[in-house]
C-alpha cells in the first residue's frame, strides 16, 4: 500500500567482529592449528530433549501476500510480520499448525525504528498503536522519545524513519519509559491476539551498527552522548533492552522470544539469537569465527531452555545452480554443528527456499534424529572428533547424529575423509551429482561445502 513502511531484517554496512578475536585461538584463526587430543569435555545442558534435526525456518516479510499454508508448514519455526493477525482469519494460523502440530509461529517486530508515515489504519492497525498515528502522516508519538542530537537533529539507522530512544535514560512519561512502553505494546498489541507463539525482536542489540549519528542526547541534558556511552554491556541502550525483556518475560512467561542482533543473552529473558547471513562468505570476512560464535554463545547458559536460535541466509546466486546448492549445504551443516534452526530465504525475505537435505529428498521432517552430543561447545568443536562430535581435520568438522552425520568444510582446500563405516548419500530430485543415494565410505569435501550421509544397514 502506498506510504506504508513495511518491516525490514536489518542489512547492517558494518560487520560484528566485537570479541571474535577471543572465541578462537590465533592459530585457528590463521589455519595453523596442530590437533588437541580429546580429553573430557562438559558443554553443559541442552535442556530438555526436543524437535529431531534438521531444524528448518522461514523468515517470511513480504507485507502484501503470504504463502499457501502447505509451503509454510513445511517449516518448524515461521516468522511473520504480527500485522497478519489481523489481515488474515485465524484460521490460516489453525490450518499451519493442522499440517504442522509442531510448528512455532513467531511475530515479527520492530520497536526502534519510528516510521515517517504509514498506510491506512486498517491494514497498519498494530503500527499505528504503537507510533501513535492518527493519519498516515500525523502522529502523537512523544518528540521526547526519539532520538535525537542536543540540537535537535534527528537520529536515522534506517532509511526513512528516526530511532526510538530505548535507553533507560530516555524522559519517563506517566511512569513509564520508552523501554516500558514498547515491552507493554508487544504484550498487548501483539502478543495478545493469541495467535503467536513467540516474537522475533529485530533490530535487538547491545549496540547499534549504521546509525547516521556517532553521538546523541540520550537524557536530553543538552549533552551528546558518544557511541562508548551509549552502547555495549552495561551501557544504557543495554540497559534498556534488557529492561524491555526482563518486563516482556514477566508478562509473557511462556513465549519464545529470538533476538536479531549482537545481543547478550542472560538470565533466561531470551530463547535465543538470530544469526543474518550466518556463516555467509559473500558478507563475512572469516566465516568460521560466525560458526564458532555461533556455537558459543547457542550452547551458553544466558538464554532460557532448551533454546531457539535462527540462522538466516539469503541466496545469492543463480538459483538451481551447483553454487547455489553447495552454498545451501554450507550452511545448513554448519547450523547442524548447534542446534539451531536454518532459515534459507531467496533473493529477499518476500521468497521462499527450500532444499532436498532438509527433509532428506522426502524422507520426512526430522529424519537425522537426535544428535549424539546434545549441547556442542567451541571446546569440542575445537578437539579431534570423538563421541559424535569434533574436528576430522584443519577447518574440518562432523557431528554424529541417530540416523546420519553432518560433515562440514570451512578450510581453502579440498578435504578427503574416510569413513569408519560405509553411509549412503540422500537421494534427491535438486542435486543429484551430490544426493545420487551411493553408498559411500570416503568423501571429498570442496571448500565451503557441507554434506548429510545417511547410516547404511550393516
Amino acid at each position: 500500500m502506498s506510504g506504508a513502511q513495511g518491516p525490514r531484517i536489518r542489512r547492517r554496512s558494518r560487520l560484528l567482529h566485537l570479541a571474535l578475536a577471543v572465541v578462537l585461538p590465533a592459530c585457528v584463526l590463521a589455519g595453523a592449528c596442530e590437533k588437541e587430543e580429546r580429553g573430557p569435555v562438559d558443554c553443559g545442558t541442552a535442556g530438555p530433549p526436543s524437535l529431531p534435526f534438521p531444524r528448518t525456518a522461514t523468515t517470511y516479510l513480504d507485507q502484501h501476500v503470504l504463502p499457501p499454508v502447505e509451503e509454510l508448514a513445511r517449516y518448524d519455526v515461521v516468522v511473520l510480520d504480527h500485522e497478519w493477525a489481523h489481515r488474515v482469519p485465524r484460521t490460516f494460523f489453525d490450518e499451519i499448525r493442522a499440517l504442522n502440530p509442531g510448528v512455532r509461529l513467531l511475530a515479527y517486530v520492530n520497536v526502534v525504528d519510528y516510521p515517517e508515515q504509514l498506510g491506512t489504519r486498517d491494514y497498519w492497525g498494530d503500527r499505528y498503536k504503537l507510533w501513535q498515528f492518527d493519519t498516515a502522516t500525523d502522529s502523537t508519538f512523544p518528540a521526547q522519545w526519539l532520538a535525537t542530537t542536543q540540537d535537535g537533529s534527528r537520529v536515522s539507522q534506517w532509511p526513512h524513519t528516526v530511532m526510538a530512544n530505548l535507553t533507560d535514560q530516555a524522559p519517563s512519561l506517566d511512569g513509564r519509559i520508552y523501554a516500558d512502553y514498547a515491552a507493554d505494546w508487544v504484550v498487548d498489541s501483539v502478543w495478545s491476539t493469541g495467535v503467536w507463539d513467540g516474537i522475533f525482536l529485530d533490530v535487538w542489540g547491545d549496540r547499534i551498527f549504521g546509525a547516521d549519528h556517532d553521538r546523541w542526547d540520550i537524557d536530553l541534558n543538552g549533552t551528546d552522548e558518544s557511541e562508548d556511552q551509549i552502547y555495549g554491556v552495561g551501557g544504557p541502550w543495554e540497559r534498556g533492552i534488557d529492561r524491555a525483556e526482563v518486563r516482556m518475560r514477566q508478562r509473557m512467561p511462556g513465549a519464545v522470544v529470538v533476538a536479531n542482533g549482537e545481543r547478550t543473552l542472560r538470565g533466561g529473558q531470551l530463547d535465543g539469537r538470530v544469526w543474518e547471513s550466518f556463516a555467509d562468505p559473500e558478507v563475512r570476512s572469516a566465516p568460521l569465527t560466525d560458526i564458532d560464535r555461533y556455537v558459543e554463545v547457542s550452547s551458553g547458559t544466558g538464554h532460557r531452555l532448551p533454546g531457539l536460535t535462527i540462522t538466516i541466509d539469503k541466496r545469492r546466486t543463480a538459483p538451481g545452480t551447483e553454487q547455489d546448492f553447495r552454498r545451501a549445504r554450507f550452511f545448513l551443516a554448519a547450523t547442524l554443528l548447534q542446534n539451531g534452526y536454518w532459515a534459507p530465504m531467496g533473493i529477499d525475505y518476500s521468497e521462499l527456499s527450500y532444499y532436498d537435505e532438509m527433509d532428506g529428498g522426502g524422507l520426512g521432517r526430522g529424519y537425522l534424529g537426535q544428535p549424539l552430543m546434545a549441547n556442542p561447545c567451541p571446546a569440542a568443536m575445537s578437539q579431534e572428533f570423538a563421541d559424535g562430535f569434533g574436528s576430522t581435520s584443519e577447518g574440518v568438522f562432523r557431528r554424529d547424529f541417530d540416523n546420519g552425520i553432518v560433515l562440514l568444510n570451512t578450510g581453502t582446500e579440498p578435504a578427503n575423509i574416510t569413513l569408519e563405516r560405509p553411509y549412503q548419500r540422500l537421494t534427491g530430485t535438486q542435486d543429484p551429482a551430490t544426493n545420487n543415494g551411493q553408498t559411500v565410505d570416503e568423501v571429498t569435501l570442496v571448500p565451503q561445502d557441507g554434506l548429510v550421509l545417511l547410516r547404511s544397514p550393516e
